[in-house]
């Protein structure tokens, strides 16, 4: 069974290839290997959801998935007429080969991203003989919410997607990366697995992307690899803390034994700028798949708008009347980019926002009307999702809408009244404290002719609308999650420091210098927070017991896929993380950040577990079938297993759970 899953990634991978193979020559061959595998992992991944859609998901899907990537591919190839002559010309030229120094360095470079996000990735879930552990704590809670929507797809056929942490509801989530991972899963792979080995892969991509736009932009590797490194290790002023540590106890022992994270203080330190990777690239994976779009995007666009004047609208209405002309190469790009674009609400609805900001100020700045080709495949691809996923749910309390305004995101700390007119220095102060020196090196790259050609700094300013957008408005219930829209500001502003330290490097004497200590005061809190979960100190959590997986596969044995079970809402819960089974309600922190209003149920549950008069007809009312009491039902629910003994028969047992089953109403 694993060998499905695997020809579907080896297919994918191919169709990438040749998908490469087939865009305009302006790109370089990183830019194309980039965009053909973002555009080959996209479409391979919603061809999935349409045929689960219709066929169901069984291993047949990946199997049939395989076998038209794998044809789709072949006819790429061979639909030019001269493609034999054509390939062995490349081959014998060495095209497809690192021919040049700059070129073997950047594989080079790409190579060691790879293998150290191989690494950290690999240390995210470990299967031992006892449990699952996971070694980040972000990775144990948020991919126990992945690990939900995957397991939805391959055990509860969860087709046209409901919400499975909150029956009977829409699901409203972008959830084609781990509908990604399910078809791995029907294709053989274990959850694990499934989950680890997508995520590492587009994380390369992006990266991969942004080493590659970097180079465009500033004519020289050292930008992108500072730009990546800032990026997964970027950060504030918190290592000063480190330093009244190492006083005490020594700097091996303050770092070996550190007795706190050094990215992330409350007020009023008010340091929220995390630590990159283990916030963004190895939890997030939706980000990840977001990110890998966001890089082709902007790979495909950069290059299409190299030759394209400056503010020429003239030229750009009259060569309106020449439409032939918009499907040369230069449209093709465009055309792609803007599909990319419009499939990201299925993705990472944060990174539309982003594409969407930036894109605009393009059109203005350097208008064509394959702008048109881009906008329509957007308008045309996104707008269904966007309509079916944004507005939420509108019965909810307006504290739960967004977006809405807030000035200053989260630096004004509770000002009112009269103090908001220190918000600007409260402001500029916070962001100070949580980027170092990174905001006045942007500007100064930005302003100035110091680091950057004139067209590079008019591509990156874009990136400042981003970065002002997400601190006038909040786009989601919890403010914090606006780093999720920083978090792009931060990674195209990287490319714009790291040209300033490149410069200074290179420019001056003794350059170098000042260019590494500065460069270092901007990684450290990251590196500092990052060691506390490597070896020798990473601490692990145990995600799933062996027991958990039994009582997984014993529920999907013993019940239909669609059955909704009452449960706890703990963030590990072995009903709908493995056996793929809806719940009424998972944990409330999740719910909360989607603006889902869940008081209501949240009481009835109460009353539920407690076995109140009205318990059992709560249960028919909503429709439960199974009822699951664990020791997170006994201890936050205090559920009374006398009540459920005496009014439901039992379903199952193992040491710390037993299941009951909900009898449907006799009929009238």
């Amino acid at each position: 069974m694993f060998l499905i899953g695997l020809g579907l990634v080896l297919a994918t991978g191919g169709l990438g290839v040749a998908i490469a193979r087939r865009l305009p020559p302006f790109l370089t061959l990183g830019e194309r290997l980039v965009s053909g595998l973002v555009a080959a992992v996209v479409g391979v991944d919603m061809l999935g959801v349409v045929l689960a859609l219709v066929l169901g998901l069984h291993p047949s899907v990946p199997l049939l998935m395989t076998a038209l990537a794998t044809l789709a591919a072949l006819g790429l190839l061979i639909g030019r007429p001269t493609w034999r002559a054509q390939f062995i010309r490349d081959w014998e030229a060495g095209a497809w080969w690192p021919r040049s120094l700059a070129e073997r360095r950047l594989l080079a470079a790409i190579i060691v991203v790879g293998a150290a996000l191989a690494f950290l990735f690999g240390r995210a879930v470990e299967v031992t003989p006892a449990a699952w552990l996971a070694h980040y704590n972000n990775t144990w809670s948020d991919w126990s919410f992945h690990a939900a929507y995957t397991t939805t797809f391959v055990y509860g056929q969860n087709l046209p997607p409901q919400n499975p942490l909150f029956a009977g509801t829409p699901f409203r989530y972008p959830f084609a990366p781990d509908f990604a991972s399910a078809l791995l899963m029907a294709g053989g792979w274990s959850l694990p697995a499934a989950l680890t080995w997508p995520a590492w892969a587009m994380a390369t991509v992006a990266l991969s992307g942004l080493l590659l736009w970097a180079r465009r932009l500033t004519g020289n590797l050292g930008s992108g690899v500072i730009a990546v490194v800032l990026t997964l290790l970027g950060g504030g002023l918190g290592f000063w803390f480190f330093l009244g540590d190492a006083a005490h106890q020594g700097v091996i022992g303050a770092f070996l034994h550190a007795s706190q994270s050094y990215d992330r203080y409350p007020p009023p330190v008010n340091i929220q700028w995390y630590n990159p990777i283990l916030s963004y690239y190895l939890p997030q994976r939706s980000f990840v798949f977001g990110a890998a779009i966001v890089m082709a995007v902007l790979l495909l666009l950069t290059a299409a708008l190299a030759e394209t004047p400056l503010l020429a609208w003239r030229q750009a209405v009259a060569a309106l009347g020449q439409p032939r002309r918009q499907l040369d190469g230069h449209g093709v790009a465009f055309l792609l980019a803007g599909a990319l674009a419009g499939l990201l609400p299925w993705f990472h609805v944060h990174s539309l926002l982003v594409v969407g900001i930036v894109t605009v100020v393009w059109a203005l700045l350097w208008p064509r009307p394959a702008w048109l080709l881009f906008a329509a495949a957007v308008v045309v691809l996104a707008l269904p999702r966007l309509a079916a996923a944004i507005p939420g749910d509108l019965s909810a309390p307006s504290a739960l809408h967004y977006p809405r305004l807030q000035l200053g995101w989260v630096a004004n700390d509770g000002l009112q009244g009269w103090n908001m007119l220190l918000l600007p220095v409260v402001w500029v102060w916070f962001w100070i404290k949580n980027t170092g020196v990174f905001l006045p090196l942007l500007l100064i790259a930005l302003l100035t002719p110091l680091a950057l050609p004139h067209r590079s700094r008019l591509l990156l300013a874009p990136f400042l609308a981003v970065f002002l957008a997400a601190n006038v408005f909040v786009f989601q219930p919890w403010e914090w999650d606006n780093t999720k829209v920083l978090v792009f500001w931060y990674l195209a502003g990287g490319v714009a420091v790291g040209a300033c330290l490149v410069v200074v490097a290179r420019r001056w004497r003794d350059g170098w210098i000042a260019s590494s200590v500065v460069g270092l005061t901007l990684v450290a809190s990251g590196v500092l927070s990052l060691s506390q979960w490597l070896p020798p100190q990473g601490p692990t959590f145990s995600w799933f017991s062996r027991e958990d997986i039994a009582l997984a596969d014993s529920i999907r044995q013993s019940t239909d896929p669609h059955a909704i079970f009452l449960t706890g809402d703990e963030v590990t819960n072995p009903i709908p993380d493995l056996a793929g089974r809806p719940v009424l309600m998972s944990y409330r922190g999740w719910l909360w950040t989607y603006g889902i209003d869940y008081s209501r149920r949240e009481s009835d549950i109460a009353q539920m577990f407690i076995g109140a008069p009205n318990a059992l007809d709560l249960l028919r009312q909503y429709r439960v079938n199974y009822v699951l009491i664990g020791p997170e039902e006994l201890s936050t629910w205090h559920a009374d297993p006398g009540f459920f003994d005496r009014s439901l028969p039992l379903l199952t047992k193992t040491e710390h759970y037993r299941v009951y089953i909900v009898p449907p109403p006799l009929p009238d």
